[in-house]
């Protein structure tokens, strides 16, 4: 027999952001510990955030991102809300694709970003004849 429990019915817990981030990190090194390093990786893109009572705010970089982590949320929501001991948690996810633009993937967009943090990178590469 299936027991079916009302919203109402669960605690509502309040918790602090802080407690909130113990838990998904945690929640993280668990995918680690289970070989989902990929789920896990794209977990790690942004910190999560607080905006209200119940809602955890994620931002990322491409619609891709996003995806991934919908089709996989309820695991999340469901250890989440058992820890937090607040089964009302939602999560809600946006696409900022502005933040794309500051990943990095070629070993040239990887200079440059270095080189932005410390200029003196260009003489380096110049003075030892390096290939990027």
């Amino acid at each position: 027999m299936e027991v079916v429990l009302e919203e109402e019915a669960q605690p509502h817990d309040e918790f602090k952001e802080k407690d909130m981030l113990k838990e998904w990190n945690t929640f993280i090194e668990n995918l680690e510990e289970k070989g989902l390093y990929n789920y896990a990786s794209i977990l790690r893109i942004d910190t999560p955030r607080l905006s209200d009572k119940n809602t955890i705010l994620l931002e990322f970089p491409n619609q891709t991102n996003k995806l991934e982590v919908e089709r996989s949320k309820n695991d999340l929501l469901i250890y989440l809300r058992k820890k937090l001991n607040n089964y009302s948690i939602n999560l809600e996810i946006t696409v900022n694709e502005d933040l794309e633009k500051q990943f990095v993937y070629t070993p040239r967009e990887k200079f440059e970003k270095m080189k932005e943090k410390n200029p003196s990178m260009s003489l380096l590469k110049k003075t030892f004849d390096l290939d990027i």
